[in-house]
């Protein structure tokens, strides 16, 4: 199955991000796939805990924010917020939510 090889990919062991790209792959949010996917493809470091910290931390685990910052924010903006566990990534986001 392709989707497990990407799921792999990407998540890096990192439960967390493959629940995240489990629901990304549900038929109900094939909406969000492709603009989430581009965006995976340009930042390398958007794995693993990242991915996990973008999803939940900045996100609230809501798809479509998710999809907005994919689309509307800056790569290294998201980058460097993705980067940081304590949750101070949301204040370099705000604007693009």
């Amino acid at each position: 199955m392709k989707e497990l090889a990407i799921i792999m990919k990407y998540a890096l062991g990192n439960p967390g991000a493959m629940m995240f790209l489990i629901e990304l792959f549900k038929p109900e949010n094939m909406q969000y796939t492709i603009p989430i996917a581009i965006k995976l493809e340009q930042i390398v470091t958007l794995r693993g805990t990242n991915l996990y910290v973008l999803y939940s931390d900045l996100c609230n685990k809501n798809m479509s924010k998710v999809m907005k910052l994919c689309k509307d924010c800056p790569n290294a903006i998201l980058e460097d917020a993705c980067s940081r566990q304590d949750y101070s990534g949301k204040e370099l986001i705000a604007e693009y939510l």
